[in-house]
């Protein structure tokens, strides 16, 4: 899930490459992939001070927080990433008890909403723990995207797709400023323990709104890293507390829809739409 991520090139063909076909007898179904190397850096919304989400009753939107400007990155926590290049190490770390967000999968897929054909982005989708089971929900007629910047992590989703049998997997390796989807694509982008691994969150998260349909929504799950209450590693590791990484999303153009009290204790779960 810790991978660095970004934007993939976008061809002329992509949206006919996107959807999902039956294979003939002896055509491959290998998930095909798409690479974002040299893709530029997504534009913000142009509407990313609008007064309010469609649908939003006045009492709902919520304002931006003052000084939300995303902090610096310490660039290193991605570096093991470049060194340690084998997937079947991640997924021994990735999907293991005792990982919160792997023992609780299935309650957070239960609380995501997902229907039959719908278009779902796993941002940062490392070894593929929550890929597999998304594509599954939303059925033959859906699709989803894998995203991650390392090509050995698609390789092993790939892998995992095939074996599953499933034929509505794209692979996108992707770059840190971008998630580089078109724009309303998706019916939900979800990233988990993913966010504070991004280089340029402002620059990630306009790209996400622009991929985002009108009606779409982002999840986000990340380390709670509160002074005073978290080890002093997670503090050293996470950049931000969750009301700081709270306050980015908004200023980004999202409004907070549910923090889905209870369901985790060690990550915070944020559901938010389009402003």
């Amino acid at each position: 899930m810790h991978a660095r991520f970004g934007a993939m090139v976008l061809l002329g063909s992509w949206i006919l490459a996107c959807a999902p076909t039956a294979a003939t007898p002896g055509e491959s179904t290998e998930p095909p992939v798409i690479d974002a190397a040299g893709a530029g850096e997504a534009e913000a919304p142009a509407d990313a001070d609008a007064a309010g989400p469609v649908g939003a009753e006045a009492g709902e939107v919520e304002t931006p927080t003052a000084g939300a400007a995303p902090q610096q990155v310490e660039l290193e926590i991605n570096q093991r990433y470049e060194e340690q290049t084998d997937p079947e190490q991640w997924a021994s770390r990735f999907e293991r008890e005792g990982r919160e967000v792997y023992d609780r999968r299935d309650q957070v897929l239960a609380e995501l909403g997902l229907r039959p054909g719908m278009a779902v982005a796993d941002v940062g989708a490392g070894t593929g723990m929550l890929t597999i089971p998304l594509a599954e929900a939303v059925g033959p007629e859906g699709r989803v995207y894998a995203v991650d910047v390392q090509p050995y992590f698609l390789d092993h989703v790939g892998q995992k797709a095939r074996e599953a049998g499933l034929e509505n997997v794209e692979l996108v390796r992707a770059k840190q400023d971008a998630v580089g989807l078109p724009p309303g694509s998706i019916d939900l982008a979800i990233m988990v323990d993913v966010y504070h691994h991004v280089e340029k969150p402002a620059a990630y998260l306009a790209s996400i709104h622009a991929a985002l349909r009108p009606e779409g929504r982002l999840v986000v799950i990340d380390y709670r890293a509160e002074e005073g209450k978290s080890d002093a590693w997670l503090l050293e590791h996470v950049r931000a507390s969750p009301d700081a990484f709270r306050a980015e999303l908004q200023s980004a153009g999202f409004v907070m829809v549910s923090t889905h009290e209870g369901v985790l204790e060690d990550n915070f779960f944020y559901e938010l739409r389009l402003r």
